[in-house]
């Protein structure tokens, strides 16, 4: 028999492992894009139940972002065409202010409910306690209400000095503005795939928005204007401001987003779970405390985390915190003068609009509630052709392609990104 030497066999046994680990690689690739049954993995051991119930509650999120994303596409186009109704059709007249004040109500009222309903015991007056210390802690979702104040007072005077079809393709950058703020201030890992998918998402809503501007001849002038006369244009101090001030409201919006994203899913720190676990452990249960005659009022929130529904409770006290006063002096103390039903609707659709976004970022990301928010404007183009005759030319139909693509895309990129992170690759 003959003997290897042992530089020999080293090298023999070297190629034999790195052969099988570029094997179990490319299994591993090749069924990045299907569902290969060489790539699973059969959980052994006492790991079964954990590993169940993990790809259990994984499969449910993404069930539950799935389903609020669609509910959020299908509120947003409700709300824009019943409002396109009520000012392009009916033409009322009504304080934008006060509803956007009585949303809040409706969603405070509906936050509350909802954490009633989760409460171990039903009593109205833990719910107060709980409801007290809720807003004593509200002093960071001051910061995402008053961002959107701000976005909705300089849209006014920014409208004042640009053409709608020029805002309105400014503010779709809002795309790409919480894209860079959700790597800034979340670290979100986005590469350059999803980053190329993000602009031709833009692209194709600036089409469908630049097309779609009204039928006004000072607008179509400055709309088919050459391009070294938009150069000029930004030499006008007034129109430069206007975009400027375009920009901020893009910016602004997008740093909103994220920031709710991360306030609604900031972590505790390890020090304050462990004490959390000991108070669940060590006190006694609510019922308990109540037979003893002992006030059962509810553990500090400095030692639990704040839910979906305690963010919305903060945000909607803060917001309305904000609107009132200016609804009120906006309709001298007549705040309902021009409501009828249809503003009633707008109103509770904007509630649920604001409950719908809590969920799909919280299910999700603030970038893919955009992104949402985008594909909306498809059907919203679609549907106001139908009902109001709105235009939809080639290039409209070019945008809407575009958007559609870019959705599948994105949906495409997050699902192989989503296996290469957990196969080990770095993306």
């Amino acid at each position: 028999m003959k003997t290897m030497s042992f530089p020999g066999r080293a090298q023999e046994l070297f190629r034999t492992v790195n052969s099988d680990n570029n094997n179990e690689n490319q299994k591993i690739l090749n069924g990045l894009y299907g569902d290969d049954e060489t790539t699973r993995t059969k959980p052994t051991g006492n790991n079964n139940n954990d590993d169940d119930a993990n790809t259990n509650t994984k499969k449910k999120r993404k069930q539950l972002a799935a389903f609020f994303l669609v509910a959020l596409t299908l509120e947003n186009t409700g709300s824009m065409l019943a409002r396109r109704y009520a000012v392009g059709v009916l033409q009322l007249d009504f304080s934008k202010n006060v509803v956007l004040c009585a949303n809040e109500f409706m969603k405070l009222a509906f936050s509350i409910f909802m954490k009633y309903r989760k409460m171990d015991v039903k009593s109205f007056t833990r719910l107060k306690k709980h409801v007290e210390m809720v807003v004593k802690t509200a002093t960071p979702m001051l910061v995402p209400a008053f961002v959107y104040l701000v976005v909705n007072l300089i849209s006014y005077p920014s409208l004042q000095r640009v053409d709608a079809s020029v805002f309105t393709a400014i503010s779709n950058l809002k795309v790409l503005a919480t894209a860079i703020f959700a790597q800034i201030l979340l670290n979100s890992r986005i590469s350059n795939r999803v980053w190329r998918t993000l602009t031709q998402l833009v692209l194709g809503v600036t089409l469908i928005s630049w097309e779609s501007s009204p039928n006004n001849p000072e607008i179509h002038k400055r709309v088919h204007q050459n391009w070294y006369e938009h150069i000029s244009d930004l030499f006008d101090l007034s129109y430069a401001f206007g975009v400027f001030l375009a920009l901020i409201q893009t910016m602004l919006s997008g740093f909103g987003s994220v920031y709710f994203e991360k306030v609604l899913k900031k972590k505790k720190e390890d020090d304050d779970e462990n004490r959390g676990k000991k108070l669940d452990v060590e006190s006694p249960s609510p019922a308990a405390m109540m037979a003893r005659g002992i006030s059962s009022s509810p553990i500090s929130l400095s030692s639990t985390e704040l839910d979906v529904w305690d963010r919305n409770i903060q945000l909607a006290l803060c917001s309305i915190l904000i609107y009132m006063p200016i609804s009120v002096y906006e309709t001298k103390g007549n705040i309902f003068q021009g409501w009828t039903f249809l503003v009633v609707v707008i109103a509770a659709l904007h509630a649920l609009g604001g409950i719908l976004v809590a969920l799909s970022v919280l299910y999700s990301s603030s970038v893919t509630k955009t992104v949402a928010v985008c594909a909306a404007l498809v059907l919203t183009t679609v549907m106001g052709h139908i009902l109001f005759y709105e235009p939809l030319n080639g290039p409209i139909l070019l945008g809407c392609a575009m958007v559609i693509v870019s959705v599948w895309a994105y949906k495409d990129d997050a699902i192989v990104e989503s296996k290469l992170r957990s196969a080990g690759f770095a993306v």
